[in-house]
């Protein structure tokens, strides 16, 4: 199964986060970064995914 995290790029230099939880359902956060590079970093980080584009319980993320 494949999990999708979109970066959502904000007026002002501030980046959101829309990704789908275990259940379906969507959910969205700040992330507190100034550039796309560092939104990307983070969002891998809070999500944990790995090198691989695998987190923790094994699902496969795609970066949007």
């Amino acid at each position: 199964m494949t999990k999708i995290a979109q970066i959502i790029d904000l007026p002002g230099d501030r980046f959101r986060l829309e990704y789908d939880d275990t259940l379906g359902r969507k959910n969205s956060m700040r992330l507190d970064a100034s550039t796309y590079d560092g939104a990307l970093q983070e969002a891998r980080t809070y999500l944990g995914i790995n090198e691989q584009d695998l987190d923790a319980d094994g699902n496969k993320w795609e970066m949007q």
